[in-house]
């Protein structure tokens, strides 16, 4: 679709003067709203060029994730919970549990593609009455989850280059403080690749993608060969899918086996970054949850891969586990390959991982900039604007710039890593929650979209997805010592109060454009009556 003449920046917090207007433009494009996801019909103005096609969907994803780098880094928690059973059934079956989760969004995203996503949903899908205050709050803690994740993928290429320094200057031990600081300059970097055109971020993206999964191709193949070469043991099949040793200081089996999962549940959930991007997107309401599902079903696959090629590759499960440098899959390559070989991997993965988290900060700041055009955030008229040039709104990413140096503040913690990781997964979780557990009870409020998988079918995905994500909130609530305090609990808990507690002082808070919603509602039912859209039972 071609794109639209703007100024340099657009204020996308104009409104249609009224319903029947918005009426009127849903007649005159009726075929564009269905389609293509435009957003006129939930009455706002468009904003930005859609140039997001499935392929860069796809690829910010696999960009964002590295799924070889962030299981390397995350890789001590299956092992120190539950030794090789951690590796194996720790990634597969988190995984397969999130499938449900998964399609649920799809059809979410299907059904309203806009930005604002998981908080705009959850408005969208609440009683008229508390559609206001569902969206105030649902979007402070949205603002949180996308800051978190920036802290702990930021944090995750810190410590990364951390371990690759390492390799090259005998004796360096990153401090936290140094971690904290290479975690701010890689935001920065991130900060400064957005000012170019989403056009060539979309390159990066691409580009990115290619050469992380090529690594992964040459980890796979790589790895065993030179143990095998090595003569080294493969550990048993036995042993990698049945045998469970818990080394933390859980005494306690069950939540040993919920903590092993917290690998999973970071690394694989950045394919809601399609979600994030709609208005960017063509033909958003099809391409969108295409590129959902495509990116968890290949996250998924190659992590199970990367995991388990790790598992039959440790020979002494005892010794990984009691690695003195706190990431013992680090360790485990740098004994197969020597120092220069993993140097010179892990420097790559490093800087490509660098460069594909600027899709994250972009597609976060989208985010931001949609709760800001509907007057959620002090100085909101600044906040919404889009650059021209870049398409990209950039006082927003700024601020989520900030938000993400103070949350690292926490890494100085003597319980960084734990802290960062969990925060970002209880957050994130959370968001997707509510408006999932809304679905099943929007009766008429819940539009489907073109990804549909049928009345009946889709209400139990979504009560399956909504009892799986409060299962893993429960799961990640443990904090990972027994005797700490569990810190990212009071801090979402803590937000969420100051949201509700300012909520009642604030009058500037338009919330969603409820009169246009019930026309878009009205025309798919004039829609379906006329059997022009089709409704699997």
């Amino acid at each position: 679709m071609s794109a639209p003449s703007m100024p340099a920046e657009i204020n996308p917090a104009e409104r249609s003067c009224t319903a029947e207007n918005t009426k009127n433009d849903l007649e005159k494009s009726s075929a564009d709203v269905l389609d293509n996801g435009t957003i006129e019909a939930f009455g706002y103005v468009p904003a930005y060029r859609r140039v997001v096609g499935a392929l860069v969907g796809f690829c910010i994803v696999i960009s964002l994730t590295s799924p070889l780098g962030a299981i390397m880094v995350a890789g001590v928690y299956p092992i120190t919970y539950a030794g090789y059973w951690g590796l194996s059934w720790g990634w597969i079956l988190p995984n397969i549990m999130m499938i449900p989760q998964v399609i649920a969004v799809a059809e979410l995203c299907s059904s309203m593609p806009v930005n604002g996503a998981f908080y705009w949903w959850a408005a969208a899908l609440a009683p008229r009455r508390a559609s206001r205050a569902v969206a105030f709050i649902m979007g402070w803690l949205n603002i949180l989850s996308l800051a978190t994740h920036l802290a702990s993928f930021s944090y995750a290429v810190g410590s990364s280059l951390g371990q690759t320094i390492g390799y090259f200057v005998e004796g360096f031990v990153a401090t936290r403080p140094q971690l904290m600081g290479m975690a701010m300059g890689t935001v920065t970097l991130w900060a400064s690749l957005i000012l170019l055109r989403l056009e060539k971020v979309s390159i990066v993206m691409m580009t990115t993608a290619a050469v992380l999964l090529l690594s992964c191709i040459a980890f796979i193949i790589a790895l065993p060969a030179t143990h095998a070469a090595q003569g080294l043991p493969f550990a048993a099949a036995a042993d990698v899918f049945g045998d469970f040793i818990n080394y933390s200081a859980w005494p306690d089996t069950g939540i040993a086996v919920l903590l092993s999962f917290s690998c999973a549940l970071w690394v694989n959930t950045l394919w809601i970054a399609p979600v994030y991007v709609t208005e960017e997107t063509q033909e958003a309401r099809v391409r969108a949850p295409k590129a959902i599902i495509q990116s968890f079903s290949c996250t998924a696959i190659v992590g199970a891969i990367i995991c388990l090629i790790f598992a039959f590759c440790i020979h002494d499960m005892d010794a990984a586990a009691l690695d003195e440098t706190g990431f013992p899959l680090f360790s485990l390559i740098h004994r197969h390959w020597g120092t220069n070989e993993t140097a010179a991997f892990l420097l790559i993965g490093s800087v490509f991982s660098c460069l594909g988290g600027s899709g994250m900060l972009l597609t976060y700041a989208t985010q931001i900039a949609a709760f800001a055009r509907d007057g959620g955030l002090p100085l909101s008229s600044y906040l919404v604007r889009v650059h021209k040039r870049t398409n990209t709104p950039l006082f927003a990413a700024a601020l989520l710039v900030l938000l993400t140096y103070l949350l690292l503040l926490l890494s100085l913690s003597a319980n960084a890593s734990d802290i960062v990781y969990s925060m970002a997964t209880l957050a994130n979780l959370l968001m997707w929650c509510v408006p999932i557990t809304l679905r099943l009870f929007a009766e008429e409020k819940w539009v489907p979209g073109p990804f549909y998988t049928g009345r009946r079918l889709s209400w139990w995905i979504h009560f399956v997805a909504a009892v799986v994500t409060a299962f893993f909130l429960i799961a990640r609530v443990f904090p990972p010592s027994g005797r700490t305090l569990p810190l990212n609990v009071v801090v979402i808990i803590g937000v969420i109060v100051l949201a509700a507690i300012v909520f009642f002082f604030t009058k500037e808070f338009q919330g969603l454009d409820l009169d246009a919603l019930e026309v878009w509602r009205h025309e798919y039912q004039q829609q379906r009556l006329g059997g022009s859209v089709d409704r699997r039972d």
